[in-house]
């Protein structure tokens, strides 16, 4: 009877994740029918620690994921903890993550908010929203994925750590 019971729990639970996954991909979809993203500009940016970052030359030699967000982003708070996991396993998954900050203050601040997150992705500081415009963001967070110098897909709004994998492995196996 155990038996029975355990199987049962198992297929409720993967029709579960596999609705919601379509449910998700689906406003995923929906949601950026109106995106209009160029990611085809100067890609060479420092970060708030005085790095460069070339994420669009990156992007030919695996895929690159471009967070956009804000300190202010009451959903970026639900994203950036995935975002820094990512980071930390970046060169398991054969990625490369870079961030840019909206309107998020100076370095210093950035900075400071990294710290006190710990937070450990690098950040690309777009002070006064211009990078963010060039690329045709407008809302955040913001989550692209570039392949070999061009759009893979892009997403807004809240994602999870599972929707943010499988958008990575589509860009390294398809």
């Amino acid at each position: 009877m155990t038996w029975k019971l355990g199987q049962g729990w198992l297929k409720s639970s993967i029709v579960i994740i596999l609705v919601v996954t379509v449910i998700s991909v689906a406003v995923d979809l929906w949601r950026n029918k109106d995106l209009k993203v160029s990611v085809q500009h100067q890609s060479v940016e420092k970060t708030i620690n005085q790095h460069d970052i070339d994420w669009l030359t990156s992007s030919y030699q695996q895929p690159v994921v471009l967070y956009l967000w804000a300190a202010w982003c009451p959903s970026c708070r639900f994203v950036s903890p995935s975002m820094n996991l990512l980071q930390q396993y970046q060169s398991d998954l054969n990625v490369k993550v870079a961030s840019i900050a909206i309107r998020s203050g100076d370095d210093r601040k950035l900075r400071a908010y990294m710290g006190s997150k710990n937070y450990r992705f690098p950040v690309i500081n777009d002070a006064n929203g211009q990078l963010s415009q060039e690329l045709g963001i407008t809302v955040t967070p913001t989550i692209l994925i570039v392949k070999n110098g061009k759009l893979f897909n892009a997403t807004t709004g809240v994602t999870t750590p599972m929707g943010l994998l499988a958008r990575i492995a589509a860009a390294k196996y398809l």
